[in-house]
This record gives C-alpha cells, sequence and structure tokens, in this order.
C-alpha cells in the first residue's frame, strides 16, 4: 500500500480522480498513487485548495500494463522565508508548465511528491 502521505492525498481529491488512480506498490513498487495526466491539473488544484502544497513530481508511462517512470519530473525548493501564497503561485507555475509539455506523452501518468 501507498504510503500515509499518499493516503492523505487520496482523502483529499475527489473521488472522481481517485476513482481513476493507481496504486503503484504491487504493479512498480513505488508506494505511490499515480494518476492519467490528463487528471494532473485537477489534482493539483484540489492539494493546493486543501493546503497541501506539492514538492514536486514524476512522469509516468504505461505500456503493456506495466507502468515505468521516464526520468522526467518537476521539482521546486524551499526559499527562506518565502510567503506560502509565493511558493504555491511557483508549484502552480512549475507543475502546470511541466503539464504542458508533456501533455502529449501518450499514456502518461503522474505521480506527486506529498507531505501531509
Amino acid at each position: 500500500m501507498a504510503n500515509a502521505d499518499q493516503v492523505e492525498l487520496m482523502r483529499i481529491i475527489s473521488p472522481e480522480l481517485a476513482e481513476r488512480a493507481v496504486d503503484l506498490t504491487q504493479r512498480a513498487g513505488s508506494s505511490e498513487f499515480c494518476f492519467p495526466l490528463g487528471d494532473g491539473e485537477s489534482v493539483l488544484a484540489a492539494l493546493l485548495e486543501a493546503g497541501v502544497v506539492p514538492l514536486g513530481g514524476d512522469l509516468w508511462e504505461v505500456e503493456d500494463g506495466e507502468y515505468f517512470p521516464t526520468g522526467e519530473s518537476w521539482y521546486v525548493n524551499s526559499i527562506e522565508g518565502e510567503s506560502v501564497v509565493d511558493r504555491v503561485n511557483r508549484v502552480g507555475v512549475a507543475a502546470r508548465s511541466f503539464f504542458e509539455v508533456h501533455r502529449a506523452v501518450e499514456n502518461g501518468w503522474v505521480t506527486f511528491v506529498v507531505a501531509v
């Protein structure tokens, strides 16, 4: 089963988004939930609205039912003294840019690194 922070992530998002998620624990040995790339912005919005600011995320692809990390990711470093509003804005820009760049990836999935 996914780690506690990932389980909490699933409680935050809508049931519709949660229904489309895949637990990578058994499928890929990663204790995370993975979401279709097209749901990435909605998952991000739900997290930010709940006050959970992701540290970053990773792109995965599915081939023949197997999930593989692509090595593509986004990450936003913390800046000492940065306001929450500024951090949320930087994370939003980085994540949305990542989604846009990779939008055309066929069979693309995304994970989020969170600390809840």
